[in-house]
């Protein structure tokens, strides 16, 4: 009977959180993350019965098929479905899966990748990765780490063969070309169905053991379950730094820089700042972002995916946008000419335009902003504030090391290119919560329990005359 059972890719399963239970003929029960999708319960069933059909049409069908057929669905975890595919699924001895069921050749194509290996490894990964709220995911070398508390901790070492398998089906997931390696890639998908995350993925070619041949380093980002972007208050702005930052979010017009290090969460508070501003604005703005990809889902804020590959570039997308009448307008970071001449036009055509900067200092930004092609006497006309950030990770705890800087009016008439960084960071208005952090790691520090060692001359109560015994209570050169 096994020749004759229903089968679904491991791909498909775990990619759509659903899997065959048990069958027994035409009766047949699914396991489903979440049981109330519809979609994907007429999608299972349809394929289902076109399987019946196919059964019933053959000489040597048994008569279990021919009764009336049988469909249930109940609700499992993720980790129920994945023991579930790596219970059904045997392997041959190269740990690939058979040949495509006739279940397969009636669902979505696309979705499939004959590795069931990889499949499971990965769903491992993710899943180990956000129990561990790691926030990025990097395999190189053959060796798997997770960014946790901003410091790479190795996990696990793979085979040759199945980091390559591994890397495969990411590149598959996210939409990159699986057969070009020399590249750098960029690509994203949301993986999940009950708990979804967001993933963005970056792929480069990098050299191999031997130097000549071509190997990958990919880094995976994991982004909020939801989505949904945090309030500014929750961000670890202090007070004053909030009244600074809501301020800038008043203007009707300029340009507003968020800097910082990979990692330092620009994003995340660019997202924050758009929805402060739809919030108090009370759906009286029409209020767009370009990102490439989002990051974050905001209500009220139309957004806009800019695919390169797929429609048009940042320009192209922006002659559009503007007849869609926005008043305030996030494109993302800014990384090359195109985008920077984005972002100052739309900021000189009286639009608010939020975006990020690779940069450590407000002063740095204006820099990079002359680096990318963008006059000074541009840059300081239209320039509202420069939040600059970056994540403290100290003993567990993660803080916010923000400075929220707003231009001086001599700012605007500061025309002189060979003025140095530090003379042009005295001209903002600087407001710093470093005075904050310090009293934190001050109070975390005094939290920690003391540290008592032993005299070197000491022996530890637990080390006797003749081998050791077990622990008493007593002293031991006065130490505890």
């Amino acid at each position: 009977m096994k020749d004759y059972e229903f089968k679904l890719n491991a791909g498909y399963c775990l990619y759509n959180g659903i899997a065959v239970m048990s069958q027994s003929g035409a009766s047949i029960c699914f396991m489903a993350e979440n049981p109330k999708d519809e979609l994907l319960k007429e999608r299972v069933k349809k394929a289902f019965n076109n399987y019946l059909a196919y059964m019933l049409r053959r000489p040597d069908c048994p008569p279990e098929y021919k009764k009336a057929p049988s469909v249930q669905f109940i609700k499992g975890n993720r980790a129920e479905l994945r023991k579930c595919v790596s219970q059904i699924y045997t392997r041959t001895g190269d740990g690939k899966e058979d040949k495509m069921s006739f279940a397969e050749k009636n669902l979505e194509p696309d979705l499939f990748y004959n590795d069931a290996a990889a499949v499971l490894l990965l769903d491992t990964l993710m899943n180990e990765a956000r129990n561990r709220k790691a926030t990025d995911i990097h395999i190189e070398n053959n060796t798997v780490k997770f960014r946790i508390c901003g410091k790479l901790e190795a996990m696990e070492k793979l085979s040759e063969d199945k980091c390559s398998e591994l890397v495969q089906r990411i590149k598959f997931l996210a939409g990159m070309n699986v057969l070009e390696k020399r590249r750098s890639q960029d690509g994203h998908f949301v993986y999940g169905n009950e708990d979804p995350v967001f993933v963005r993925v970056s792929s480069v070619g990098i050299l191999g053991k031997n130097g000549n041949e071509t190997q990958e380093s990919v880094v995976i980002r994991l982004l909020d379950t939801k989505r949904l972007p945090l309030a500014l208050d929750g961000l670890g702005f202090n007070e004053s730094q909030l009244e600074v930052i809501q301020k800038m979010n008043r203007h009707k017009n300029g340009l507003i820089l968020i800097c910082g290090p990979t990692g330092a969460g620009k994003s995340t508070t660019a997202a924050a700042v758009l929805m402060d501003i739809e919030k108090n604005s009370e759906n009286k703005l029409k209020i767009i972002s370009m990102e490439d990809p989002p990051e974050y889902l905001i209500p009220g804020v139309t957004q806009i995916q800019v695919d390169e590959k797929v429609n048009a570039s940042f320009a192209d997308s922006l002659m559009h946008i503007f007849r869609q009448d926005p008043d305030v307008l996030m494109i993302g970071e800014i990384r090359d000419e195109g985008s920077a001449a984005v972002a100052i036009r739309a900021a000189l055509t009286g639009h608010l335009v939020i975006a990020t900067l690779h940069t450590a200092s407000a002063a740095g930004a204006i820099f990079r902003l002359e680096d990318l092609g963008v006059p000074r006497n541009l840059i300081v006309s239209i320039l509202r504030g420069v939040i600059v950030q970056e994540l403290n990770y100290f003993k567990g705890n993660v803080s916010l090391v923000a400075d929220a800087a707003t231009p001086m009016k001599e700012l605007e008439r500061c025309t002189e290119k060979m003025m140095t960084e530090d003379k042009l960071e005295a001209l903002f208005l600087h407001c710093t919560n470093y005075a904050d952090l310090f009293h934190k790691t001050i109070e975390i520090l005094k939290s920690r329990q003391p540290v008592v060692q032993l005299p070197k001359k000491a022996k530890p109560a637990f080390l006797v005359r003749k081998g050791r015994t077990k622990a008493s209570g007593s002293k031991a050169g006065g130490a505890g």
